[in-house]
């Protein structure tokens, strides 16, 4: 597990951003007001990581911050692009467009990231089927994928972090371990459940008895 220190750090800076976004008409979601979620769902993904992707990414938000960028508000501009196409192109000047090698890297992590989530889809999908679609196409009615959400955040990483996760996502298959799995389980325990089959049976039990979709943390602006 990453030193806890370094992930605090990334947490705060990352809050700040996050904290600042406005939407379109100017107030903040809701979720924007609820800082134990947001390190909840934020720590669980970089508990995944190793040292050297957390220390790499650390560096590219202090790095940002540093130069008044806001990596989030770049993050929703990027995801823009399947959700608001006819907006995207009036906020481009607002981001920091990647690299050539920078999108094929996230691309690649996107696509393997897809494939794992797929397969928790079918393992567990009362607690991952009731989140985000799995594809760009099904960007509609307020819901994003997994892919635009994806690819979103990883446009805003730099080369070398989008390497050092890439290899990190390659090393742990080649240990039989899924990275999303590894997220999602760190993403259940935040709410209490102490294994996905738990936060499964507990979801499947509350959707059959109640006609209100479960899900867990903000689908939509996490």
């Amino acid at each position: 597990m990453p030193d806890s220190k370094m992930i605090d750090k990334l947490i705060s800076l990352e809050w700040k951003m996050f904290h600042s976004v406005n939407g379109e008409d100017g107030p903040k979601a809701s979720c924007q007001e609820d800082p134990v979620t947001f390190e909840g769902m934020r720590r669980a993904q970089f508990n995944a990581w190793d040292d050297r992707t957390v220390m790499s990414y650390l560096n590219d938000v202090e790095t940002a911050a540093e130069q008044g960028r806001n990596l989030v508000a770049e993050k929703y501009i990027h995801m823009m692009k399947t959700t608001m196409p006819s907006q995207y192109e009036k906020l481009l000047d607002y981001v920091v467009y990647p690299s050539q090698q920078a999108i094929e890297l996230a691309d690649k992590i996107t696509d393997k990231m897809i494939k794992q989530t797929s397969v928790l889809h079918e393992k567990y999908p009362y607690v991952s089927g009731s989140g985000r679609p799995l594809y760009s196409s099904a960007d509609f009615g307020g819901f994003t994928s997994v892919e635009t959400y994806q690819k979103g955040e990883l446009y805003t990483y730099s080369p070398e972090t989008l390497t050092c996760l890439w290899e990190h996502l390659c090393a742990l298959e080649k240990e039989g371990k899924s990275l999303a799995e590894m997220i999602l389980a760190n993403s259940v325990k935040f709410y209490g459940y102490n294994s996905l089959e738990a936060a499964e049976k507990a979801s499947r039990e509350y959707a059959e008895s109640q006609p209100i979709e479960f899900s867990f943390g903000c689908s939509n602006c996490d």
